[in-house]
């Protein structure tokens, strides 16, 4: 019985639609992050060129979308590694993720606007022993699904355009 109730309701996880997440184009993104954007456990959040962040699941399938703001995009990309950031401020710099507006493109994106490879297991763990990391240990964390992220006590795996793999926040 508990198999058949789980079969369903997978199902219908599957064929629910992309719900766009409802903030304005001030709220800090650290904010979007952990209370507003909805969270595959095997999926990452990815900023696309097009400057929307979208939440996919491991089947790179858009769970949950949000047009940024320059200043939130700028946020966002605060969250990565420095040797991402700098070369992704150049990436983004006049780009604004409000600007897109077609459902169709924020629901089914061209290939290039999602993580280059479905997320998979395989990832890295902090050192044994490490405690509530801080936001920097976090960031050293390579990261393929949100799972990885919240085993080592970090919250969510943040990916952006043409990044190979992600990195926990």
């Amino acid at each position: 019985m508990k198999a058949q109730i789980l079969a369903v309701l997978s199902v219908l996880f599957a064929v629910v639609p992309a719900v766009p997440t409802t903030s304005n184009s001030t709220q800090n993104v650290t904010d979007i992050i952990n209370n507003n954007i909805p969270q595959s456990p095997n999926g990452v959040l990815f900023l696309g060129n097009d400057g929307v962040l979208r939440s996919v699941d491991a089947a790179n399938r858009v769970i949950s979308y949000q047009q940024l703001s320059p200043q939130q995009i700028s946020q966002y990309i605060q969250n990565l590694p420095q040797r991402d950031a700098a070369r992704l401020q150049r990436v983004f710099q006049g780009v604004d993720g409000r600007e897109v507006t077609d459902l169709d493109q924020l629901l089914n994106p061209d290939s290039d606007q999602l993580p280059s490879r479905a997320p998979s297991s395989v990832s890295q763990s902090l050192p044994t022993g490490t405690q509530m990391p801080s936001q920097e240990m976090c960031r050293t964390v390579d990261c393929t699904s949100q799972n990885t992220c919240r085993q080592n006590g970090c919250n969510s795996c943040l990916q952006a355009y043409q990044m190979s793999n992600g990195y926990c926040n």
